[in-house]
This record gives C-alpha cells, structure tokens and sequence, in this order.
C-alpha cells in the first residue's frame, strides 16, 4: 500500500527538466528526502536566445515540450498576453524514450517559486489552484505512449475576468504513477514527473518592482595567515517581488574589509526568475577569510530593463581565535624578553673596598 506519498512540488529548471521526487518508505510511513534538481536554474532560460533551438523537458524516460507550430521555432514554455475573459488553445508533446510502454498522468497546476533557492515549481497534484493552474482545462488526464511513440495533450486556457493584470505562471504536469512498496522497509522508491511551463501576461498597468529585505553575512576566518584552512564567508539574502512582473535580476555581492580593501567580488550575475508574490532565501559562498578584520557585504540587485534596483548590506567581525592566542603569547614572551634584558643591565655591580695608603719606609741617611 501506498502509504503517506503526497507529491509535495514539482521544480524544473531552465530547460524544463524536472526533479525526481525521492520518497522512502519505513513500516506505513514515509521519509521526505530533499528535492534534487536535475539541471540548471530557472534564469537560463531568460538569456536564451528566441533563434536558438527549444529544448524539451527531458528525463531521460520521456520529454515534454509546448508541440511545435508549423515551420516556427520550437518553444521552451509558452507565453501568453491575453485580456480577461479570452481564450486560447494549445497543447504539450510527450514523447516515450523508453524501450517499455509508458502510462502518465496529466494534469495543471499553479507555480511559485521555493523559497530556498528560488527554484520554479508547481503545486502537487490535488491542491487547490487559484492562478494559472485553475484558468487551464486539460483534453486528457492520461496518455499511454509506446515505445518510441509521440502525442499531444490539448489544453484550454482561459482567463477569468476580474483578474489582476501583470504575469501569472502555472503549468503542463506529467507524472508517472505511483510506485508500489514491496515491504522492504529500506526501499527507495522513485516518482519522476516532467512540466512545461506556462505563462500569462493579463493586460493592463505593470508594477515592477523586487526588493532586497534583509541581508546576513556568516564568517569563518582562516586559523593562520597562509597556512592550514583559510576560512570562508556565506552571504544569505531574501528577496521578495512586490510587483505584477517576473523578473531576473543581475546581483552583485562585494566584500570589503575595514580599510575599504576588497576581499571578494562576485561580478555581475543573474539570479533565479521571481514570479510575483515570491519571497525567496539565495545564498553566496566565498572562500578565503582574513585572520581579523571587519567584513562587510554589499548586495546590488539590478534589472535595467524594467529599471528596477535594491540593495542591502550586512557586515560581521572576522576573528581567529587561534591567531589571537599565538599572536598573545608571542606579545607576552616579547615583553618578557625585553624586560628580563633591562633588568640585567640595570643591576648595580659589586664595590670593591677602597684600597689602603701604602707608605713607604723611610730609609735612614748616613
């Protein structure tokens, strides 16, 4: 029996591939193990050019993609600008990989963006959607492929009136069922799912706006200069985008020391694609830490095309303890060398006593 296995999210990354959902099953309970993407993050797909050939999302067991349209490019998600209240039709192509027959559900779901990592998901199969995952209608809730054999699941998407304008993301699901325990209480049983995205820009005002709200700089110093481990630094920041566009914004993160020296300097890079709404947790790791020092990290979010900027700054001593131990005892034996050596070369030296007048005998004259 299938015992406590709730799907929990679906993260896919930039070129649509998915994470496995690891779940392990111990005597009528389950144990979550911690989503492993398969890919690279969600910002890739923002800087890949429309010319370039669209990938499928791909497991290695089946793919899925948006079907391609005539002679036009191949597309990687869709993308929709509607009004309320209008209606589009489209469909996602799978394709069996395998050398046996597959057997997958279908169904739609709403996204959002995993807090730690930023990460594009979508909600699990049975909960309630609200977005994007409740405007679609999908043709089928299965589709049964051979080996080798291709087909499409059509979908309508329509959007309610009433809704507010800006960007709203869902999804396309493909799940496959849901292994069956065999008894081993050691079993690790593996549920693989596959989504393509969906996104839809209802008309009216944009609001972009991501805002950097706290910043938190963890340091671990190096135990002696240019010898043994050499520490390191973890800079956490969270984002949130308060706006109605999703956005990738390039960031930059400087360490400095306490005489305004740079210690690191990650360059500009993008991060993960934050839908509205969002919070999400990001984190920096920089290796390499003075012995003592005041370090302070400056955080600079930029997106140029929507003219959108934040910053946010922390700062944490960086001390080794083990340095400030050694550097002591060698101050103390310093000044207990310098102290011993004035000492000696002030002590008295030893009076001789004064020496007696000698007198010489007279000698008698003749």
């Amino acid at each position: 029996m299938w015992v406590g296995l709730g799907l929990d999210l679906t993260t896919f990354s930039s070129q649509g591939r998915a994470v496995e959902w690891m779940r392990r099953v111990k005597q009528g309970s389950s144990l979550r193990l911690t989503l492993t993407l398969l890919a690279a993050g969600v910002a890739g797909a923002l800087i890949v050019p429309m010319s370039a050939p669209a990938q499928a999302a791909d497991n290695g067991a089946w793919s899925a993609a948006p079907t391609q349209q005539g002679s036009f490019a191949g597309r990687q998600f869709f993308f929709e600008e509607l009004a309320p209240g209008a209606t589009v039709k489209d469909s996602i192509t799978v394709k069996n990989a395998s050398a046996a027959p597959l057997d997958l559900d279908v169904y739609s779901a709403d996204a959002f963006n995993v807090e730690a990592g930023a990460g594009f998901a979508l909600r699990k199969r049975g909960e309630t959607n609200t977005d994007v995952g409740s405007w679609i209608t999908v043709g089928k809730t299965k589709i049964v492929l051979q080996p080798g054999q291709k087909g499409n699941v059509p979908f309508t998407l329509t959007v309610p009136r009433g809704v507010t304008p800006g960007d709203h993301a869902g999804g396309v699901a493909t799940i496959e069922p849901a292994p069956t325990p065999t008894g081993d209480s050691s079993q690790l049983l593996i549920q693989r799912a596959l989504g393509v995205r969906v996104y839809v820009r209802v008309a009216g005002p944009l609001s972009p706006r991501l805002t950097v709200t706290n910043v938190d700089l963890a340091v671990k110093p190096a135990r002696l200069p240019f010898v043994g481990q050499q520490g390191g630094a973890t800079v956490t920041y969270t984002v949130k985008n308060s706006g109605n566009v999703r956005l990738t914004a390039n960031r930059q993160i400087v360490l400095k020391g306490i005489f305004g020296n740079t210690l690191h300097d990650t360059g500009t890079g993008p991060i993960p694609e934050i839908l509205p709404g969002s919070t999400v947790r990001l984190t920096e790791n920089f290796s390499g830490m003075p012995v003592l020092d005041r370090v302070s990290a400056n955080l600079v979010l930029s997106e140029k095309a929507n003219n959108v900027k934040s910053a946010g700054q922390a700062s944490a001593w960086s001390i080794s303890w083990v340095f400030l131990f050694l550097l002591l005892l060698l101050i103390l034996g310093t000044l207990g060398a310098i102290w011993w050596s004035r000492l000696g070369t002030a002590a008295p030296s030893p009076v001789s006593p004064a020496a007696a007048p000698t007198t010489q005998p007279e000698t008698e004259q003749p």
